[in-house]
Formats: structure tokens, sequence, C-alpha cells
């Protein structure tokens, strides 16, 4: 693999160069070699069930905390090549179907205590990337964890 001139590390195109502005911190969106990994499904989870009993957050209030993190204004996400990753006012209803319930959640939570069998489904990778990209917003020293 070459290796970037800008970061240092082995990749299998150079990053972009990511201009920084003053007051915004830019946080890189999970690829998608990290959200296929099973070992990375289950982190997830697990760190997923802590947020949500730390800070007290049932399905429906984990939906609303997570739209506040997302459209922080002092928060710019981008893809590891430097793309920027667009948050619309919808993402959250699109990546979870429009299920206002997020019964999802519930089944997700379940994986924290057993491992998953199987790697992650195509059909929910943006809704795992929402979720990580959560965390790696709120704890970034959590977020390395699950990415190891």
């Amino acid at each position: 693999m070459p290796i970037c001139k800008k970061c240092g590390l082995d990749v299998c195109s150079p990053c972009v160069p990511v201009l920084e502005i003053e007051h915004v911190r830019t946080v890189v969106v999970a690829s998608y070699a990290q959200l296929v990994r099973r070992s990375h499904y289950n982190r997830l989870s697990m760190v997923t069930r802590d947020l949500l009993e730390e800070y007290g957050l049932s399905r429906r209030a984990y939906a609303d905390w997570l739209a506040d993190i997302l459209f922080d204004e002092y928060i710019r996400t981008i893809h590891n090549d430097g793309r920027p990753y667009l948050i619309t006012d919808t993402l959250i209803d699109d990546v979870f179907n429009n299920d206002g319930s997020f019964r999802w959640l519930s089944d997700f939570l379940e994986f924290a205590d057993q491992p998953i069998r199987q790697a992650p489904q195509k059909r929910i990778l943006e809704r795992l990337r929402v979720i990580d990209l959560g965390i790696r917003i709120v704890n970034p020293a959590r977020a390395k964890l699950i990415a190891k």
C-alpha cells in the first residue's frame, strides 16, 4: 500500500489535505472496511448500550440525543479521503427506515453480550456509521477502542 504524504499512514489512495477551521472540530466517519468487521459491530453495540445507560436514554430519546450531536455547528464530518460526509435533516429517519420506535436498536444492543455470527449486512451499514459517528463526536477515546 502507498503511504500518504500528508498523514504518513498506509492508505489505498493518499488523503486530501483537510483545511482546519478555527473552533470547528473535524471528525472522520467510519470506513466501509471498519463497519463490516464483526468485532466493530460487537464493540459498537457495547459502547452504545453503555451510553444509553450512562445518559439514561430510551430508544426514542437516543435518536433525539443523536440528532443534537450530529447537528452541532462546530463539528465537521468527512470521509477518510477528505470528502465531506453530508448530514441531512432526515439522516436519522432515513437510516432507521422511518421507524419512529427505533425498535432495531433493541435488537442491536443484544449483541453487546453475544458475538455476532456473520458480518453486518450492507443495508444497515449507514445506520452503523451514524451510530459510530455519534460516539466519535461525544467520546473519541471510546471510538478508538471500537475501531481497533
